[in-house]
């Protein structure tokens, strides 16, 4: 009952974040975070390169990766998050979370399953000036919506094609 209720709140509070980015959006894109569920784990080697195409240092990319409790993913070294992490109250407990959730970032991608509510919630609360994700359900909370499924690579191609639009659009 208490998770449901966790669970609620924290749809609530997305609900009530305004999806207008929390800063204009600065290009180049600078700084990059990934957020990324247990589902979708197989698309991170893809999701990755994006630090290549937009010429990012390791400390300019961060991975955060939503999983069960009792999940473990050897291969990963990075911020996690589980439902665990919300407070009775629907808040993020856990301060590197908190911390994520206060960085600027310049491109925030969420690949996620949909109705995710701690992901949703997350992306809600992040200070991002662009948000991007695969989900229409999501518009909400997401500037841009690629729909590409579940095909990672598509969903990178269109996001680099989106981003080159997006400057060439600047520069005019």
């Amino acid at each position: 009952m208490i998770q449901s209720i966790k669970l609620a709140l924290a749809k609530i509070k997305t609900g009530n974040r305004n999806r207008v980015s929390s800063q204009e959006i600065q290009l180049p894109i600078k700084t990059v975070a990934i957020i990324l569920d247990s589902v979708n784990i197989k698309a991170l080697p893809v999701l990755l390169k994006l630090k290549q195409k937009l010429n990012l240092n390791e400390s300019c990319f961060k991975v955060v990766l939503f999983k069960d409790k009792k999940e473990t993913f050897p291969e990963f070294d990075g911020l996690t998050l589980a439902e665990e992490d919300l407070n009775i109250l629907g808040n993020f407990r856990n301060k590197e979370l908190l911390g994520f959730t206060e960085n600027n970032i310049d491109l925030l991608v969420t690949f996620a399953e949909e109705n995710n509510i701690p992901i949703n919630l997350l992306t809600a609360s992040c200070n991002a000036s662009l948000k991007v994700g695969k989900n229409p359900n999501n518009e909400k909370i997401l500037d841009v919506v690629i729909r590409s499924g579940d095909e990672v690579e598509v969903f990178t191609s269109e996001l680099i094609k989106f981003l080159k639009q997006f400057k060439s659009t600047l520069n005019e």
